[in-house]
C-alpha cells in the first residue's frame, strides 16, 4: 500500500521521508502516540506507544495486516521479512521485564500493587508476549 494511503487515514500527521508521527485512531489519543516508518524495502512498521496492537490501529482505519504488503495477502508459512529488528524487540522486553521485576520486588516485600501498578504489569506481561511472537 502506498504511503499517503496509511497517511490519509490518519490525522495530526507530521513527518517527513521514512519517519511519521499520528495521532493513534485505536485509543482516544490526545497528542500523537502512533509512530510509522516506511522502510526501503516496502515494510511499514508501526508502534503505538499508548499500548495499542498494530491489528487495532490497522482495524481503527480499516486496514488489515496484508494490506502493509505489496505482495498481496500473506499466506500461511510463507516467510517475509521480519516486521522488527532483533535489537527493538530485545529493548521492548528489556523495558517491560523491567516492569515485571519492579512489580515482583513489591509483591515480595508485601506492599499491595495498585490498581494503576497492576494494568502496567498486565500491559507489561502483554508487550512481553507479543515481542516473543516476532523472535
Amino acid at each position: 500500500m502506498n504511503p499517503k494511503d496509511i497517511l490519509s487515514r490518519l490525522s495530526q500527521v507530521r513527518g517527513r521521508g521514512e519517519s511519521w508521527t499520528a495521532r493513534c485512531p485505536a485509543h482516544d489519543d490526545k497528542s500523537p502516540s502512533l509512530a510509522i516508518r516506511f522502510k526501503p524495502d516496502g515494510r511499514v512498521l508501526m508502534h503505538c506507544f499508548g499500548g495499542c496492537s498494530v491489528d487495532e490501529v490497522l482495524g481503527a482505519i480499516g486496514l488489515d495486516i496484508n494490506d502493509l504488503f505489496d505482495d498481496g495477502p500473506v499466506q500461511r508459512g510463507e516467510q517475509i521479512k521480519p516486521a522488527f529488528y532483533a535489537t527493538d524487540l530485545l529493548r521492548i522486553i528489556s523495558v517491560e521485564s523491567l516492569i515485571v521485576a519492579l512489580s515482583a520486588i513489591d509483591i515480595s516485600n508485601g506492599k499491595p500493587l495498585s490498581p494503576d501498578d497492576l494494568e502496567r504489569l498486565k500491559l507489561a506481561a502483554e508487550r512481553i508476549l507479543e515481542a516473543t511472537r516476532y523472535a
